[in-house]
């Protein structure tokens, strides 16, 4: 991979980060759900966590180690030019160089086997 992460909060350049069509289609049902379509107040956002743990009430707490997440984050707290538009969808990359397996095609995917269904390929 290029470097593609900036400076500014590690978000990713337009254009540097791939996504699949699966994806894709799962990003726009999770932009409906925060109110991310349109131009709306939210920008979905695709991004690695070095480290992810959750807990139920009552449960153990399980570490579910490094990630692709998704989330969301207000439109003022990503810069203007490092909102990627993808068939019409905003969204945010903060994926490092150093994550990508090697060979990667530097697209988001689908993988049912990782925390969350996101893979990197």
């Amino acid at each position: 991979m290029m470097n593609s992460v900036s400076d500014d909060d590690g978000f990713n350049s337009p254009g540097q980060v791939g996504i699949s069509p699966a994806t894709l289609a799962q990003a726009r049902e999770f932009a409906a759900a925060v109110g991310a379509s349109n131009h709306g107040a939210q920008i979905v956002s695709i991004g690695w966590a070095f480290s992810v743990i959750l807990g139920e009430p009552g449960q153990p707490e399980q570490n579910r180690g490094a990630c692709l997440i998704i989330g969301a984050y207000r439109r003022d707290q990503v810069p203007k030019e490092f909102i990627d538009v993808i068939d019409g969808l905003e969204l945010a990359f903060q994926i490092p160089d150093n994550v990508w397996p090697p060979g990667a095609q530097g697209i988001v995917d689908i993988d049912k086997t990782k925390p969350f269904g996101l893979g990197l390929r």
